[in-house]
């Protein structure tokens, strides 16, 4: 079993919308997947509260987090966590138990500034897991830009963690999609957003071999 958790301290990132497409994409290649909502706005259980059928198992959870992830360790293969803005405590007990920490991050200094608490829980979670790898996600991006480029590098020179070569553009997709309570991949598998959560989904399959 391998735990995969989306935080950052800021909000607006898109963290949900990515938890949420990452897991379906797993369940899509016939993996067994749970997913984990410890954000009090319940975005992911909200959305999938819209259609009748689940693909896959989410769970509202907001403490016991660490005991909650053991009780799946023999039927699940990821398990994939959604964490809140401006809750240190469920993002640090979530991180401290997790194999891959991926943190989104929008091209605009003030977002590469403000996730230094974000990266700073992290790195102090390393201290205690000494496994748990971590990666920045270029989210909401203008694509193929020079200014994404330019703030990705600066991302990488501020906080030394490695980025993601995948990236989530600001897409209509994502946004439409999570409305029906669908993946990108269900609601247009033409669209530029289906090809960015498979680049994703492989990339963290990979990772975490």
């Amino acid at each position: 079993m391998k735990i995969i958790s989306l935080a950052n301290q800021k909000g607006g990132c898109g963290k949900s919308t990515i938890a949420l497409n990452l897991a379906m994409n797993f369940a899509s290649r016939g993996k067994r997947v749970i997913l984990l909502d410890t954000d009090p706005q319940q975005s992911c259980v909200e959305t999938l509260e819209r259609r009748s059928e689940k693909p896959i198992k989410v769970i509202p959870i907001f403490s016991d987090i660490h005991l909650e992830v053991q009780s799946y360790q023999d039927t699940t293969d990821y398990v994939v966590i959604d964490t809140p803005p401006h809750d240190g405590a469920t993002m640090a007990s979530t991180v401290i138990c997790s194999d891959l920490v991926i943190i989104p991050v929008q091209d605009s200094p003030l977002d590469i500034r403000s996730t230094k608490i974000t990266v700073d829980l992290v790195k102090e979670a390393q201290e205690i897991n000494k496994t748990l790898k971590v990666y920045f996600l270029l989210s909401r991006i203008q694509p193929k830009t020079i200014l994404a480029k330019e703030l990705a590098e600066l991302l990488f020179t501020t906080y030394g963690i490695q980025i993601l070569k995948s990236e989530i553009a600001n897409r209509v997709a994502y946004k439409y999609s999570m409305i029906y309570g669908q993946s990108v991949q269900e609601f247009d598998k033409r669209d530029a957003a289906f090809e960015e959560i498979e680049s994703l989904s492989s990339e963290v399959m990979e990772i975490l071999q």
